[in-house]
């Protein structure tokens, strides 16, 4: 699993095995490696107020051990978040970084405190296992995907469920929320990718995207107006969400892309895959070929790759 954070250092991390690795952006090389879990990790995230060289917290992860943890970038677990009763599928920060969030296939969602580990906010009663994860960047509300192929909107002040996001056919596996605070993006099995406005309640647009499942989907955060979808054709995706045209595709990876992220401010796009590697890709708009200028090979597949918000 991997992923790329835009901060001083320019690393990433990547965790497959429950071995975390903290690497260079530039050169994939790596620095720091701890043991995170016994079992399988799902998901990993920076904590968006980190800063390379500050002591604290720097990193979450989910696994399927049905536990999230908290590191520092030397490899010190500084909390464990325990309480779901089934791995935990997704994990994310509230963009101030005092709170986690994890959603699980218990079908689940919760709210910790990220430093005492306290469980601060439960919320039951889904219908099948909760699956993706975003946060508003004004921290008004989040929106979760599940299984059942439904987009959950709630108010983080209540903890109330306040929109139901509906229209796919399958399973939701990714969603996020663009800068502007009220567009959302969600994909997953049925090859779409939705682009929703919640000011008007409704989606404002289906990309039939790829054709296979969609694993990862997320805002570029620089430029704006640009949408990234990898999937398991094999190919990283940019988007334009005002014309919704293809801006550039990625052959990226000899078979299943698992994720995919966006470091804006070097025009840099890195994707992990099934084909055991992480790859950096050089892009910019339209009309420019795109090219994969690191490639990083692992013995095991690459699972996720996220950036934080932070430059």
């Amino acid at each position: 699993m991997q992923l790329v954070h835009r901060w001083r250092y320019r690393g990433h991390l990547h965790i497959w095995d429950g071995t975390c690795r903290l690497r260079d952006r530039n050169d994939l090389q790596g620095k720091t490696t701890f043991a995170a879990h016994q079992e399988r990790c799902t998901d990993v995230r920076i904590r968006p107020s980190y800063r390379a060289g500050v002591d604290g917290p720097c990193a979450a992860t989910g696994s399927s051990d049905s536990t999230a943890k908290l590191w520092d970038d030397r490899g010190g677990n500084l909390a464990t978040y325990k309480g779901h009763a089934d791995r935990v599928a997704r994990i994310a920060f509230h963009p101030y970084g005092d709170h986690l969030a994890t959603t699980s296939f218990d079908r689940t969602r919760r709210l910790w405190d990220v430093e005492t580990a306290a469980e601060l906010l439960l919320q039951e009663g889904h219908s099948r296992a909760v699956y993706a994860l975003a946060f508003q960047c004004d921290v008004s509300w989040s929106v979760s995907g599940r299984l059942d192929a439904v987009g959950w909107v709630w108010d983080l002040r209540t903890g109330r469920h306040i929109h139901t996001l509906t229209g796919h056919i399958k399973p939701i596996l990714a969603v996020d929320v663009a800068e502007d605070g009220y567009t959302v993006a969600t994909a997953g099995e049925d090859h779409t990718c939705r682009l929703w406005d919640l000011r008007q309640r409704r989606c404002i647009y289906t990309l039939p995207a790829h054709s296979s499942l969609i694993s990862a989907a997320c805002f570029e955060t620089k430029q704006g107006g640009t949408l990234l979808t990898a999937s398991y054709d094999g190919t990283v995706r940019l988007w334009s969400t005002t014309t919704y045209a293809c801006l550039n595709t990625l052959k990226a990876h000899e078979g299943k892309v698992a994720a995919v992220a966006v470091a804006a401010e070097a025009a840099l796009v890195f994707s992990a895959g099934f084909d055991k590697s992480l790859k950096r890709w050089c892009v910019d708009r339209e009309g420019e070929r795109p090219n994969a200028s690191w490639t990083k090979r692992f013995v095991m597949p690459r699972a996720c790759v996220g950036c934080t918000n932070r430059e």
